[in-house]
């Protein structure tokens, strides 16, 4: 369950932003409660409590701006997806000290609307990408980790090694084939029939001589048959990520 928070001193501006969010996460499919505040120190009580996923934030407010109640939020948990919503687009540049997903400028509805769609289509794609990863050993043990984590999976005989960015190795028994539906298609891509590559970790994709650098130093070798397949998701991965 994905926790949402909006935050607008405006009535109106607040049953418009509600509306449209409840919308287009449920078209998305994304599974969500939705809770309104009229004010910054408001939100603030009840994300102490319990901190939410993502919040839409308005700037402009009185009393707690909205950099305020960023500033107070980040100190409470470093991976809220803030989203800011202003009618002052001068301010874009100062919201980036506080690490926001996405800054929308308050325009008319219309507008506001469509800016609001691709948002959590893209914010969508970014929290599917973020969840953990269960890894199943031997005699029943398991281990969830972050797909920021995994640098590469490479199938070796019976065996499936996860190779993780602190220098580790997870091996559990098993194909390639069985993990795939558990890695995300918009981080993961296959290179080759033995690898599966993390493309945040990617540092350079040399054509010329079919090979990955990641950014640990490692080289992944890009097989003919696959290089198709990796060429798309990769392009897809830049698009939604970069």
């Amino acid at each position: 369950m994905i926790r949402v928070a909006i935050c607008d001193d405006n009535k109106p501006t607040l049953d418009f932003l509600s509306r449209v969010v409840d919308d287009v996460m449920n078209e998305n499919g994304m599974i969500h409660e939705t809770a309104v505040y009229l004010s910054g120190s408001d939100f603030l009580t009840n994300h102490r409590k319990a901190p939410y996923d993502v919040v839409f934030l308005d700037i402009v407010m009185p009393e707690l701006n909205g950099f305020d109640v960023a500033k107070q939020l980040r100190s409470i948990s470093k991976n809220t997806y803030i989203i800011f919503i202003t009618t002052e687009s001068s301010l874009v540049y100062d919201s980036f000290d506080f690490q926001p997903f996405y800054f929308i400028p308050k325009s008319n509805l219309n507008i506001t609307e469509k800016k609001l769609k691709y948002v959590i289509n893209k914010l969508s794609i970014h929290m599917a990408a973020n969840e953990k990863i269960l890894i199943s050993g031997a005699y029943d043990s398991k281990m969830y980790i972050s797909p920021e984590e995994v640098l590469f999976v490479q199938s070796n005989l019976n065996n499936i090694e996860y190779h993780l960015s602190n220098g580790s190795v997870q091996s559990v028994r098993g194909k390639i084939e069985s993990i795939l539906p558990a890695l995300s298609s918009h981080i993961f891509a296959r290179p080759h029939n033995r690898y599966l590559v993390n493309m945040k970790h990617i540092d350079n994709v040399d054509y010329p001589n079919m090979e990955i650098s990641l950014d640990n130093g490692g080289i992944i070798r890009i097989s003919r048959s696959y290089k198709k397949e990796f060429d798309e998701a990769y392009i897809r991965y830049m698009r939604d990520f970069s």
